[in-house]
């Protein structure tokens, strides 16, 4: 058997995370905790026992715990029935049967952070099992405690494979956890990719690729084929509140016939339907549908086929034009020269926002201002130009792993 879990060469094994679940007597209601087998071992615990749990990031403050509406000493030990396994299959039929109720909170990068409760049922929805799963080894690069990490621990727990913890690694321990554990699968972000490039040499052993979380463009598509040759490429739409929704194996969504009624599109704004969510007090409905904040563009309306331009509340007002700063975003990562970059807005009495951009250079190059502001003058409109580029070594991320806009 493959093992469960390697974080920074720490190897956990299967027959022992069944017998550290067999030994437990209780369980943390509400848990934090930046080691990933004690993350992941307390998660199975609660959801085998039938119990509830509340999902925290390690690094959360006390007044963010209050925020989240926990007390900063919250009590959370709780004991629980005795457990008994024998094998791995037995616990994931209790876990697939269990009835408790998962709690996350969403990034909170576009305000406070909303309490989502889901159950396994949500959480495990899409994932694949067959015979053509076994033996993966998935490369685990989301946090743990939201729903892209959760969604990845269902995949790979469920066909009994391997996690290699490479979260908020570096280029350098990405690729050799690659080559050391033969990793065959990951699931990312666009930043998380980008952190891959430039192409120096092919990695064989992955075979499936999964962009999400963010708004991917082709030319990273086709820059990570080149160190990946042998996988296949998807993007997936999943969101805190609904899971995941929609897989593309490129820019263009398609609503599946069956799920036809359960989107709709309001001034360019895509809305999910209550049913496909979780429960939660924080978010606001209209007739039963919840706004994403998603702006779409249909590329064929008949057939449903859309893709995703921006967040309707990223959108930057300079001097009456509402910019996007993903387009600006995408426009400078088409210059070979550009590894990272993000643009945001600055509060300017006459324009309303001035753009300003932060660009990290691939290592080694060196170019201006000039040469930015130039190749841009030929790619978009003037006024989506940035008026101030800062050239910077490092960005920060999100606690999801996406870059946090200013």
């Amino acid at each position: 058997m493959l093992p469960f879990l390697i974080d920074r060469d720490e190897i956990r094994q299967y027959d022992e995370l069944l017998n550290d679940i067999n030994k437990s007597n209780f369980y943390n209601y509400a848990f934090k905790s930046d080691n990933l087998y004690s993350f992941f071992l307390n998660f199975i615990i609660a959801i085998a026992s039938e119990n509830d749990i509340i999902l925290l990031d390690s690094d959360l403050s006390a007044s963010e715990l209050i925020n989240s509406g926990l007390e900063e000493n919250v009590i959370t030990e709780k004991k629980i029935k005795p457990l008994f396994f024998k094998t791995v299959d037995e616990l994931l039929e209790k876990i697939i049967l269990s009835k408790s109720a998962i709690t996350i909170f969403t990034s909170g990068t576009t305000g406070q952070p909303k309490k989502i409760i889901h159950s396994i049922a949500t959480l495990s929805k899409a994932v694949r099992k067959s015979h053509t799963n076994i033996g993966q080894t998935w490369g685990f690069a989301y946090n743990p405690t939201h729903i892209a990490g959760l969604q990845v621990f269902f995949q790979a727990f469920s066909n009994q494979n391997t996690l290699v913890n490479i979260f908020n690694s570096s280029r350098r321990e990405v690729y050799e956890a690659i080559e050391k554990y033969s990793i065959t699968n990951i699931s990312a972000t666009p930043t998380f990719y980008r952190l891959l490039l430039p192409f120096e040499k092919e990695f064989l052993t992955l075979k499936r690729i999964t962009f999400g979380g963010e708004k991917s463009a082709e030319k990273l598509h086709e820059n990570i084929k080149k160190i990946f040759p042998n996988a296949k490429i998807n993007n997936i739409y999943a969101s805190t509140e609904a899971g995941s929704l929609l897989i593309s194996k490129g820019e263009f969504f398609k609503i599946p016939l069956e799920f036809k009624d359960k989107f709709k599109i309001e001034n360019q704004e895509l809305l999910i339907c209550k049913s496909l969510l979780g429960q939660s007090e924080d978010l606001i409905l209209e007739d039963g549908y919840y706004k994403t904040g998603d702006i779409i563009e249909f590329v064929d309306e008949t057939n449903t086929y859309f893709r995703f331009i921006s967040r309707k509340n990223e959108l930057i007002n300079v001097g009456g034009y509402k910019v996007n700063p993903s387009e600006v975003e995408l426009a400078i990562l088409n210059m070979m020269e550009v590894q990272e970059a993000i643009v945001y807005g600055k509060p300017n009495s006459v324009l309303g926002n001035i753009l300003c951009a932060e660009i990290k250079l691939m290592d080694g190059v060196n170019i201006d201002e000039s040469k930015i502001r130039s190749y841009l003058s030929k790619n978009i409109q003037d006024f989506k130009i940035p008026r101030r580029i800062k050239f910077v070594e490092s960005f920060t991320l999100t606690r999801t792993g996406k870059l946090k806009r200013l």
